[in-house]
């Protein structure tokens, strides 16, 4: 039983050891991470080490996949062909998985937000407040220009404002179905962190015979410890 505990203890050893000294280049899946190079223009340029005072060895493309070995001071090291390099993580996209339990709270509270500016008549004070908590300023900002119209003033004589019943599109939030019994699809749910900050969208197929098939997806970026809506994309098919 002794020598069986050795052989045993000493194949384990062994495996780690391999597990410990593997090549760069054969490192498992599970031991690295996606991202995917997002930048405006030009190209990412790969160095040799963790800095911009290392030479450069090559270049990536925007929308180029690569594989994640560590981070080192806001650097990426990443399998560069049969090499390693180096590229800031300032423009490179670093995906997680999410929780879409988690997403669908999250989704549900700005839904919640915005429908509680279509019930009645608000100032437009009211309605950015109604909205702060799950909305950034700035797309509080075109919502308003774009779905509300004037609708009286109060009784200390302020301006009204109400839902544009028949323009509600483009940044209104179409509804998620979590629970698809057939169409539309299932929600897809995407995190990133790029530059230090935290990225959601959530994004479904439907299908509308008025107003055509589409997918929507609505954008969240996490800002002290809270997610706001930035974004509301939505793609027609035909």
């Amino acid at each position: 039983m002794a020598m069986k505990r050795i052989a045993i203890s000493g194949l384990l050893s062994f495996i780690l050891m391999l597990m410990v000294f593997t090549p760069l280049g054969q490192v498992t899946a599970a031991a690295t991470k996606t991202g995917v190079v997002d930048i405006q223009s030009g190209v990412l340029n790969v160095r040799n080490g963790p800095g911009i005072k290392y030479p450069k060895i090559g270049a990536l493309k925007n929308k180029t996949n690569i594989t994640i070995y560590s981070v080192k001071n806001s650097w990426l090291q990443i399998k560069y062909g049969k090499k390693k390099g180096y590229v800031s993580d300032d423009y490179v996209r670093l995906y997680r998985p999410f929780s879409s339990a988690t997403a669908k709270k999250i989704s549900n509270k700005a839904f919640r937000l915005e429908r509680k500016t279509w019930e009645k008549n608000y100032t437009k004070s009211q309605i950015f407040s109604l909205m702060a908590p799950g909305f950034t300023k700035t797309y509080i900002d075109k919502y308003f220009k774009q779905q509300y119209r004037p609708a009286g003033k109060d009784k200390k004589g302020n301006l009204l404002y109400h839902i544009i019943e028949t323009e509600i599109w483009g940044l209104a939030l179409y509804p998620i179905d979590w629970k698809p019994a057939y169409e539309p699809k299932k929600p897809t749910v995407t995190y990133y962190i790029k530059n230090g900050r935290e990225y959601l969208s959530i994004s479904q197929y439907h299908l509308n015979d008025e107003s055509g098939n589409k997918t929507t997806t609505i954008c969240f970026i996490k800002s002290k410890g809270n997610w706001f809506i930035y974004d509301h994309k939505v793609k027609y098919h035909h």
